[in-house]
């Protein structure tokens, strides 16, 4: 065999190999995550099993008395991620697929390729913990020579000079190491880059939630009312909004102090969460003030909720941190989309503000509507 052809065998191999990790990554973030559910390990190990059949039945012979191919690579892989779970879904189900799509000789090559690579594995946990995503690459690196190595000693004979044969050798090597080193430094960028979308995801998350509650906070609110501008008002659903206040709380923190005020908001924000439904947003806009903004609701629909909040928030006393418990009590505002005087979150919000006034100032525990003298 020319040592072009060796070469070109070599990154039709190689090519195949990436081409399906790559794939693989894809549909299920391998590489970029260090803890999965078993139902994800089971289903990557029998993807890699696949590419495992797949590279041995279409991969190129890389000496043409050694049926050496990158088959055995998957099963690595497999095995640095998932421990001895990992090798075992792999290599049985490798081992069991290929009898049906290789003649003898072939199928017993491949089995000694897979089983050599599997006790390989197999010895390698034994004296390893798992590999960290971004090692991954060098280390299946380092194996792949190693087997490259060996099978190519098995081989030594068929070469009529000893210099063609470390020739083919350190041609493997240099190629296959190089290979690697690319595939790590893909895999490494790519990690970075994720690594890097994680954390401004979870920065963001956490400039768009309140501390005390946990809840959306005004910056969230402030946001979804943008959303409503965009999207609502120019469409056909309808929104309605809630603003709660909770009565006399000026009183409560005087009274009992700032945790048990604290307390009080903490479980509020519970209740009102347990209480919405699924596509409803819940946020603390602020010291003692809360918002619900009701999805695809009309205005009736959001007085019938909204009396709901006020029953389940009334019926059931508080607990403060030293046991005791303490009866509290919410104002609501209400509006809605469908009002003819609301065409922009502002206006929504002016809204719902004024009907909280006057559930202020119609004695509190209220649900108030902006246009009401009083409210119910």
């Amino acid at each position: 065999m020319s040592l072009s052809n060796l070469v070109n065998n070599l990154i039709a191999n190689a090519s195949l190999l990436l081409v399906g990790l790559y794939i693989i990554s894809r549909l299920t973030n391998l590489g970029m995550t260090k803890k999965l559910p078993l139902k994800r390990q089971v289903t990557i190990s029998l993807l890699l099993a696949g590419l495992s059949v797949v590279i041995t039945l279409h991969g190129v012979l890389w000496n043409a008395q050694a049926d050496f191919q990158y088959g055995f690579v998957p099963i690595i892989i497999s095995a640095l991620y998932f421990n001895l779970p990992g090798v075992r879904i792999t290599y049985v189900t490798s081992i069991l697929i290929l009898p049906f799509i290789l003649t003898d000789t072939l199928l017993l090559i491949a089995f000694l390729d897979y089983t050599l690579a599997a006790l390989a594995a197999v010895v390698f946990l034994r004296f390893r913990e798992r590999i960290t995503p971004a090692r991954d690459i060098r280390i299946v690196n380092a194996i792949s020579l190693g087997f490259i190595t060996l099978f190519s000693l098995l081989n030594v004979s068929t070469y009529d000079h000893i210099e063609a044969y470390v020739m083919t050798l350190m041609t493997f090597v240099v190629i296959g190491y190089s290979a690697g080193f690319v595939l790590h430094i893909v895999y490494g960028r790519i990690h970075k880059i994720q690594r890097s979308e994680r954390l401004i995801s979870k920065y963001k998350e956490e400039a768009f939630t309140d501390v005390l509650t946990g809840l959306g906070n005004r910056r969230r609110f402030e946001e979804e009312m943008r959303r409503v501008d965009e999207e609502v008002f120019k469409g056909t659903q309808e929104v309605a909004l809630l603003l709660l206040d909770v009565d006399h709380f000026k009183s409560i923190n005087d009274t009992y102090g700032h945790d048990a005020g604290d307390a009080i908001l903490v479980e509020l924000g519970n209740r009102l969460t347990k209480t919405a439904r699924t596509d409803d947003m819940v946020c603390r806009n602020g010291g003692e003030e809360f918002s619900v903004l009701l999805a695809d609701c009309t205005l009736s629909q959001g007085f019938v909720i909204g009396k709901r909040y006020l029953r389940q928030i009334a019926e059931s006393p508080f607990t403060l941190p030293d046991g005791s418990f303490i009866e509290v009590t919410v104002s609501i505002g209400i509006s809605s989309t469908s009002e003819s005087k609301v065409d922009t979150s502002s206006q929504l919000i002016k809204q719902a503000d004024a009907g909280l006034y006057v559930a202020k100032q119609s004695g509190r525990n209220r649900l108030g509507k902006w246009n009401q003298k009083k409210a119910n």
